[in-house]
């Protein structure tokens, strides 16, 4: 398995390559949405010393393609890992052009199922980044069915949704205040509140705790999960190089270490993150049982 960091800065990638990053994500800037953002110039001279993705996965507009097909071409002659892409234009350009890019499906909530996982795969997209809302037994399901290579995020905020609507900028203006800081929380009387960050993209909305995915790496690394999301926005550097230091550790010993020993790794970045896991262990959705529902119609 390999570990693909987001890190808040640039800045902080020699750290954390000593400490057992394979990789960094990027998103280009004015293409990527709620990811730190680099310039094409950029890339270039990072790439030459580090292992990247890029993230273009934003909407793109008509009036977009003609530079976003530039922008691919020339993408396409960096030493870059691979492409996320939400919006499939770029799948059709990089198709048409026959450029020689390895694409990520990054189509956020939608990466659910192993079927379609495998229709992308036979278009010539080789990896896939899961959605934060399916559970690990599915998540296993799906590699054991499909030939795509699996990123689950292990670590960080969770975004819950994003839109395109400066909802911050609007909320300001219609109290007629300055808004003053980049990220807001939902409310700050409660410790598990949703955070608010505006872009040029439009307003991601992060959950309130990071999620520690640290019992479900072991479960990813035992059956062959190709890559973990570390993802170390909003956090203290210190703490994000303390749990890719453990991640380290167990990357290396998790098929030789004891029941014992794996919950007393598990418990230090539980004092360090807390415990919240997310979806990994409770479903999202529920279906109503056929009896539930004739009960309620005859009352």
């Amino acid at each position: 398995m390999k570990y693909l960091v987001i890190p808040e800065e640039k800045i902080e990638l020699e750290r954390y390559q000593e400490k057992g990053a394979d990789s960094f994500i990027f998103g280009l800037e004015n293409y990527s949405v709620n990811y730190p953002e680099i310039s094409l110039k950029e890339i270039e001279e990072l790439s030459k010393k580090h292992s990247l993705w890029i993230a273009l996965n934003k909407n793109i507009r008509n009036e977009e393609l003609d530079n976003l097909e530039m922008i691919l071409e020339e993408l396409s002659s960096f030493p870059i890992e691979g492409v996320l892409f939400y919006d499939l234009s770029v799948l059709s350009i990089v198709q048409r052009k026959k450029l020689s890019l390895s694409l990520v499906w990054h189509q956020t909530h939608m990466v659910t199922n192993y079927q379609t996982c495998n229709y992308y795969f036979d278009k010539g997209v080789s990896y896939g980044i899961v959605s934060n809302e399916i559970t690990l037994e599915e998540i296993l399901e799906m590699k054991k069915h499909t030939k795509m290579k699996l990123m689950v995020q292990v670590f960080g905020y969770p975004v819950v949704s994003h839109s395109r609507r400066n909802l911050v900028t609007n909320y300001f203006k219609d109290i007629k205040k300055e808004s003053e800081k980049d990220l807001y929380t939902l409310t700050e009387k409660n410790p598990d509140s949703l955070l608010i960050k505006e872009s040029h993209a439009g307003t991601t909305i992060l959950f309130g705790k990071p999620m520690n995915g640290t019992r479900v790496l072991y479960d990813l690394l035992e059956q062959g999960i190709e890559y973990a999301i570390l993802d170390m926005r909003n956090l203290k550097e210190e703490i994000g190089i303390q749990i890719l230091e453990i991640y380290q550790t167990i990357r290396k010993t998790f098929s030789t270490s004891s029941r014992e020993e794996k919950e007393q790794i598990i418990n230090q970045t539980v004092e360090l993150v807390g415990d919240y896991t997310n979806f990994f262990y409770k479903k999202t959705i529920y279906k109503v049982k056929r009896g539930d529902s004739n009960e309620k119609r005859n009352n």
